[in-house]
């Protein structure tokens, strides 16, 4: 019975590391990024959109999905099709990155799709225009979308740095341990840091992999560390370095891991540390059509877009 019971075991972990190799593939090449800022000049362009205004975006993206009670997953894909769609070094993605305005507009868009795509319910182009305070009409979204579609050549499907989060945990002998440990506490320390982590540009122009292994170090090492139990901790460390097969002493992995560090010592808006939403905030009304077209997230657009 233990012979078939391990033979289960290890042809599920075999399993498990085919799909985190071919995960790894797939962010090194149809889902890679560049660092498109680089070529931007704020002296040449002084209209051109910056880390801060992304930074906005993805604040306002937060607080758009935990209303609608949508998952925080939905930002992170969302930043991704934006983050990729400007580093294809496109004419359009050039006239965005330049323009406050369609950066705007291009990242509203890049949450529209995402939620239409993971999400149980869509939200109504109508709803986004209202959100915008009549910035966009209804079919500037659906035009931009397109194109943002053409320009990724409809990979839509992002490897995600929690997609190997859950890998990882898959993987790891958590069993083994002395100390016990909830998984589900380690995933949601490890998950936070990446949520925290998806509002810094520098950060999320490496591959999601890494900076999935750089939030579960992080939280193998706190949350060991807390019980007195660090030698297991950095033993099991150890074992995701082999697992990944990365040293986690690299500079950019440990660049990561003390970015993650920064942001979560670091005072943050309320609603990108998961805050409750004010109760005089208006519910969400959804529709039996699976549309959501009424919901107030403080009545604003997102404050850097203004040109």
């Amino acid at each position: 019975m233990q012979s078939k019971y391990a033979s289960v075991m290890l042809r599920n972990q075999s399993q498990t590391m085919d799909k985190l190799q071919a995960m790894q593939q797939q962010e090194r090449t149809n889902y890679k990024r560049f660092d498109y800022f680089s070529k931007v000049s704020p002296i040449d362009d002084p209209g051109a959109v910056d880390s801060w205004c992304r930074y906005k975006m993805v604040e306002w993206c937060y607080e758009v999905v935990d209303f609608i009670h949508f998952s925080r997953e939905t930002v992170c894909i969302a930043m991704s099709f934006l983050d990729r769609f400007l580093s294809t070094n496109s004419k359009r993605s050039k006239e965005v990155i330049r323009s406050r305005k369609e950066y705007q507009l291009c990242a509203m868009t890049c949450l529209y799709t995402a939620i239409k795509i993971f999400e149980p319910k869509m939200i109504d182009t109508a709803l986004l225009a209202q959100l915008s305070r009549g910035s966009y009409g209804p079919e500037d979204f659906k035009e931009m979308e397109m194109e943002i579609l053409l320009e990724l050549n409809w990979y839509l499907n992002d490897p995600t740095p929690s997609n190997f989060l859950e890998l990882f945990l898959e993987l790891l002998p958590l069993h083994k341990c002395k100390m016990r440990i909830d998984e589900i506490t380690l995933k949601e320390h490890a998950r936070y840091q990446i949520e925290l982590a998806i509002v810094d540009y520098g950060i999320m122009m490496h591959d999601p992999s890494s900076i999935a292994i750089a939030a579960l170090s992080n939280s193998l090492n706190s949350i060991f560390t807390a019980h007195g139990a660090s030698d297991e901790g950095k033993q099991l460390i150890l074992t995701l370095e082999m697992l990944a097969q990365t040293n986690l002493q690299v500079p950019y992995i440990r660049k990561i891991s003390f970015g993650m560090e920064r942001l979560h010592n670091t005072k943050m808006p309320a609603i990108v540390r998961r805050s409750c939403l004010a109760e005089s905030q208006q519910r969400t009304s959804q529709e039996k059509n699976g549309r959501v077209r009424s919901v107030s997230v403080g009545g604003a657009s997102p404050t850097c877009v203004s040109d």
